[in-house]
This record gives structure tokens, sequence and C-alpha cells, in this order.
């Protein structure tokens, strides 16, 4: 297959993708849509679930945002009881923040509606399609960890 042939294959799949993104989202019962948070306040609490307890510094770097607008972003999410701060054990003059409980019920709970949603979608393919998917979905994920390692 040519380079040209190629490209237009590559942005195809792309604008189906993004078709399909689209749709999702737009159905009225994507939790996403039910949620009072920012973008950026739930990239925040994305974040902070994903592991350890951060520091302001961390979700400034992680984010690519000022310590002002973190700040901000954390004191409105714990306002929210979503997140806590408190006191590094190994640098008293750190402050940690991590989800509250009710922050990490609400991130399981976007992330296991995507999953039901997503795994329903699926199940409307038959098995060849189901083995090919898996195949693709398994090098596109070894792609993506190399472009990041």
């Amino acid at each position: 297959m040519r380079d040209v042939e190629k490209g237009h294959l590559v942005e195809r799949v792309v604008q189906a993708q993004k078709r399909l993104q689209r749709q999702v989202a737009s159905t009225h019962t994507n939790p996403l849509l039910q949620v009072n948070l920012t973008m950026q306040q739930l990239k925040v609490l994305l974040m902070l679930s994903m592991g350890e307890a951060r520091s302001s510094q961390e979700l400034t770097r992680g984010l690519g945002v000022g310590p002002a607008t973190v700040t901000g972003l954390v004191d409105r999410l714990a306002a929210q009881g979503l997140v806590e701060r408190r006191e590094d054990p190994q640098d008293r003059r750190v402050r940690l923040v991590e989800p509250t409980e009710s922050g990490r019920a609400l991130v399981a709970r976007l992330e296991a509606a995507g999953t039901d949603h997503f795994r329903g979608l699926l199940t409307t393919l038959d098995v060849e399609d189901l083995v090919a998917l898996e195949r693709i979905v398994g090098r596109l994920t070894a792609a993506a960890i190399e472009a990041a390692g």
C-alpha cells in the first residue's frame, strides 16, 4: 500500500473513531454529563485516582498549569468532598492531595459505566471482528507504550 493510500486510510479511521466518540458522548445516559465538574477538575480527580496521593507541584507538572490554577481546582474539589489535603509524612512542609471515598467512588462509577457501554457495543460484533479488534487494540497498546517509554 502506498503512503498516500495509507494516509487516507488512517484519516478515515481517525474520523470514524471521532464519530464513535461523539455518539457515545452524546448519549443522555452518559454519566459524564451528570457530573458537575469542569474538565480540569475531572483531570485532577482522575490523576489522583490512578495512584498515590500527589503534591500540588506534581499536579502542576502533570496538568501543565500554574500553581494558582491547581490550588483553585483542588479547593473546588475539596469543597465538593471529592479530594482532601493532608500533610506529607516525609516532609511536613508539603501538602498531599488524595481522593476521598466519594471521589474514588465517582471515578469508579464513571469507569464502570464506560466499560459497560463499550462491552455492550462489542457484543454487537461477530467473533471474527472481535478477534481482529483484540489483535489491533493489542498492537495499538504496544505502540502507545513504546511511544511513552
